[in-house]
C-alpha cells in the first residue's frame, strides 16, 4: 500500500516580494487630493508673481526681406528658372548667418548712434526662413519697446545694401517694415502659472506617496498576512465605536452595539420605576 507523503514549505518573509496595492494607494491618493491642489495653486502664485517681480518685460519688432540670386541689368528683368528659385532659396540660409554677423549688427547700431556690444546685439536678433520660401523674417527682441523699433529699422535700412556688397549678383529687399511694439511679447504669465502650479502638484503627490511608503502601521489583517505571511486566527471587535464608525462596521457588530444601548435604557428606567414604587409604598 502505497503511503502519500505530504511536505509543507514554510516561506520565509523576508524572502517574500514587495507588492503594492493599488486600491489603498489610490484611497489615500484620494484622500489627500485637497493638498495636491492647494500644492497646484501655491505653485502657480509663486511661479506667476516670481516672473512677475524678476524677468522684465520683452517686446518684438521684426520684419520680413525677400531674397533674390538675379540683379537687374540696365534696368531689364531677365527670365527667372527653377533653378534660379532653388538657387535663391539656398541663398536664404547664407543670409540669415550674415545677418546676424557682428558687421551688419554693429554697422546697424551705428546708424542710429545705439551703444551696444556684438553680444548685447546677437542676444537680441534671430532671424528665421518663413515656410521654406525666400523670404526670411528677422526678429528684434529687448526690454524696451522703442529700442525693438528703432534697432529693427536700423537693420531693415542697413542690411539689404550690405548684403549685395558681400554676395555678388542677388538682392535683398524689404518686405514688410518694421513696426512699433504694441503690447507686452513675453514673458507668457498664464504659461508660468501652468507650469508653478504643475510642479506644485508634482511635490504635493511626492509628499503623499513618500507619507505613504513610510507608513508601517498595521491597518488590516491583510497587512499582517502580507508582512509575515502568517494567517490571522481571530479578530477583536472595538465594541466601544458608534454605529457605522472604526474598522469594524459590519451588521453583527453594529447590531449588537444597538441591543447594548437598548438594554442600558430598559435598565435605568426599570430602576427608576422602582424607585418610584418604593416612594409611594412609604
Amino acid at each position: 500500500m502505497e503511503k502519500e507523503i505530504v511536505t509543507t514549505t514554510k516561506q520565509d518573509p523576508a524572502a517574500r516580494e514587495v507588492e503594492v496595492n493599488i486600491a489603498p494607494l489610490l484611497s489615500a491618493i484620494v484622500k489627500k487630493l485637497w493638498l495636491i491642489i492647494l500644492g497646484a495653486v501655491i505653485g502657480g502664485l509663486l511661479f506667476q508673481g516670481a516672473v512677475r517681480v524678476f524677468v522684465k518685460p520683452n517686446y518684438l519688432s521684426s520684419f520680413t526681406a525677400f531674397v533674390n540670386n538675379q540683379t537687374q541689368n540696365n534696368g531689364q528683368k531677365s527670365a527667372v528658372s527653377q533653378a534660379d528659385i532653388q538657387a535663391s532659396r539656398e541663398l536664404v540660409a547664407t543670409y540669415s548667418r550674415i545677418l546676424t554677423s557682428n558687421n551688419v549688427l554693429v554697422a546697424s547700431a551705428e546708424f542710429i548712434n545705439l551703444d551696444m556690444s556684438y553680444d548685447q546685439l546677437s542676444r537680441c536678433v534671430s532671424t528665421q526662413v518663413v515656410d521654406n520660401t525666400q523670404v526670411i523674417r528677422v526678429n528684434v527682441i529687448t526690454t524696451n519697446a522703442i529700442l525693438s523699433y528703432r534697432l529693427a529699422q536700423a537693420i531693415a535700412n542697413t542690411a539689404p545694401t550690405y548684403m549685395s556688397q558681400i554676395v555678388e549678383g542677388s538682392s535683398m529687399k524689404i518686405v514688410d517694415a518694421p513696426r512699433a511694439p504694441k503690447g507686452k511679447y513675453g514673458p507668457n504669465y498664464a504659461m508660468s502659472s501652468v507650469l508653478g502650479a504643475l510642479v506644485g502638484a508634482v511635490i504635493a503627490l511626492i509628499y503623499i506617496l513618500v507619507k505613504y511608503f513610510k507608513d508601517d502601521s498595521i491597518k488590516s489583517e491583510g497587512d499582517l498576512e502580507g508582512r509575515y505571511g502568517m494567517p490571522v486566527i481571530g479578530v477583536i471587535p472595538n465594541l466601544n465605536e458608534t454605529r457605522g464608525l472604526g474598522y469594524y462596521q459590519n451588521d453583527y457588530y453594529s447590531d449588537y452595539y444597538v441591543k447594548s444601548e437598548e438594554m442600558k435604557k430598559q435598565q435605568k428606567k426599570d430602576k427608576k420605576n422602582r424607585k418610584k414604587g418604593d416612594i409611594d409604598n412609604v
